[in-house]
């Protein structure tokens, strides 16, 4: 490969026909549940990347800034905005696995998408799934519902098997978009699922709408995966919201609606400024990693 590529590889796993799983903080990630889902993923695995994305041309750094964080030491180190392949064998399944996860770029998205699609040549991977999240007019209190859509599925579970709604969004799309544009034209399957988020929640992550997206991805994977972490945080977010609620008794009705939308399929309520309120709530109550051990 050319030296000034912006694609790197530290490695080339040898991979059997891996599925590629992305997720894309940004306008695809609504309270950040597919990157929490997939980075849970290479937590609970506990895996290296073996190749990046280098920022420097698909990003406006005034948008997607670079992070400055404290080391123990006293140094100051600079983060910026990563595009990460990880690789993992499942001896178990027929195929194995490849993860991707970053940001969405603000430039250049078709050469952005010719590097992942070079990254699933040189891996032959067979298979794209994408995850996302988009807000939606739903309650917490109901099982997270799930939209999607699926082109040349032979060989992998339904929508409707899955328990997903079939999207017929049509509008602006983003870099998910385009990737499953440009993996169609390859004649390769892919399937997307999309968490619908509770649009009156800012707490971000979501691990209730992460979990839900999991629990899809290892039916399509065949094979279990390490969800137990986003469990414990479903249960304590969960319950802060539901204290949250118990202190409002004008949210409390206002979940009730969606709750009675959701069932009758009814226009949506519209929205009072008590949804302010519980935002603000959640936002200072945010589960940290004591709550969730």
């Amino acid at each position: 490969m050319d030296d000034t590529s912006p694609l790197h590889f530290e490695s080339e796993p040898q991979l059997r026909s891996p599925f590629l799983v992305a997720a894309f903080a940004g306008w695809n990630d609504a309270a950040q549940v597919a990157t929490h889902a997939v980075e849970t993923l290479i937590d609970g695995w506990n895996l290296e990347p073996f190749a990046d994305i280098d920022p420097e041309e698909f990003y406006d750094f005034s948008a997607t800034r670079p992070i400055i964080s404290l080391l123990p030491d006293g140094q100051r180190d600079l983060e910026w905005p990563e595009n990460l392949f990880f690789a993992r064998e499942i001896p178990e399944a027929e195929h194995d696995l490849l993860l991707l996860t970053g940001h969405e770029p603000q430039l250049r998205w078709r050469t952005f998408t010719d590097l992942i699609l070079e990254v699933a040549e040189r891996t032959q991977a067979q298979c794209l799934v994408t995850l996302g999240g988009l807000l939606a007019d739903v309650p917490h209190t109901i099982s997270p519902r799930l939209t999607g859509f699926s082109s040349g599925d032979e060989g992998l579970p339904g929508l409707q098997e899955l328990g997903l709604k079939v999207s017929s969004y049509e509008g602006p799309t983003g870099i998910v978009g385009v990737l499953h544009d440009a993996w169609r034209l390859s004649g390769r399957p892919a399937i997307s699922l999309w968490g619908n988020v509770p649009h009156y929640i800012s707490a971000a992550p979501n691990p209730q709408i992460s979990l839900a997206l999991l629990r899809r991805l290892s039916i399509i994977l065949g094979v279990p995966v390490p969800a137990h972490p986003l469990e414990l945080q479903e249960q304590a977010f969960v319950t802060q919201v539901n204290d949250a609620l118990a202190q409002n008794p004008e949210a409390q009705e206002y979940v009730k609606e969606l709750e009675t939308q959701y069932v009758e399929e009814s226009p949506p309520p519209s929205g009072p400024e008590l949804i302010a309120e519980l935002e603000n709530f959640l936002r200072n109550r945010r589960p940290d990693d004591d709550d969730v051990e």
